[in-house]
């Protein structure tokens, strides 16, 4: 019972302080769309690959193909790759945030992955470092069964989706909305219901009287018979006869 109370008064809160919820939203929904569209830049994901050892390789041979993988990922993040791509680029950009690497269970394939808010820039990125780490590789462990396999171009996608931020800040701001109203609820001191009264006085309430709605002005009989009517003061919500 206590439970369906407070469900009863919470939409009572709802319904008295929609004006607050409604603004609340309304600003803060708008603050989101123009910070997601105009100060936000999208972030774009590039992707390189490299083949590391044959297709067609014997069982004994997946050891060293491992070895090879691991010296392979531990090279493209080293700093000695980044250092001289940033160099060959002119740019100082950490690229070691920017960079990550991808390598399935018993493959033979990296994926040298690029996040950056140019797409250009992205995909230069990701296609320099993965030359000059199998360059290196090539002339400094002599290994030639490693590529960079350039067989399609894949343009860089876009991270993440406008309408989705959009989602998501009309849901935070519905949620802050609620919350504000609920704060102004918490925060009046203003009696809003007759059992607060009797909680305050301890004198139960016979009755109530809604002065906002309009009155009907009754007539009162007098003791010779007249009749005068019994209207309401403006100025202070009072009867007067």
């Amino acid at each position: 019972m206590d439970d369906r109370m407070n469900l009863k008064n919470f939409i009572q809160v709802l319904k008295r302080r929609f004006k607050t919820i409604l603004v609340t939203i309304l600003c803060l929904f708008i603050l989101t769309s123009l910070t997601s569209i105009f100060i936000i830049k999208p972030t774009y994901e590039s992707t390189s690959t490299i083949l590391v050892g044959k297709l067609e390789r014997e069982v004994a041979a997946q050891g060293e193909i491992n070895m090879l993988l691991a010296s392979t990922m531990d090279l493209l993040k080293s700093p000695i790759v980044l250092n001289e791509v940033k160099k060959e680029m002119n740019i100082t950009t950490d690229l070691e945030k920017e960079v990550s690497l991808q390598n399935n269970k018993n493959s033979q394939i990296i994926n040298v992955i690029v996040r950056d808010h140019d797409p250009e820039i992205a995909k230069e990125i990701a296609s320099s470092i993965s030359s000059t780490a199998v360059t290196f590789m090539k002339e400094s462990f002599n290994v030639a069964d490693i590529q960079v396999l350039n067989a399609t171009e894949i343009e860089p996608e876009v991270i993440g989706s406008l309408t989705l931020n959009l989602g998501i800040g009309f849901v935070v701001s519905a949620f802050l909305g609620v919350g504000m109203a609920m704060l102004r609820e918490d925060l009046d001191d203003g009696i809003k219901h007759s059992k607060e009264v009797e909680e305050i006085i301890g004198i139960p309430v016979l009755g109530t009287i809604n002065l906002k709605q309009k009155m009907r002005i009754p007539l009162v009989v007098g003791e010779r018979g007249q009749t005068r009517k019994v209207g309401k003061s403006k100025s202070r919500g009072e009867l007067r006869v």
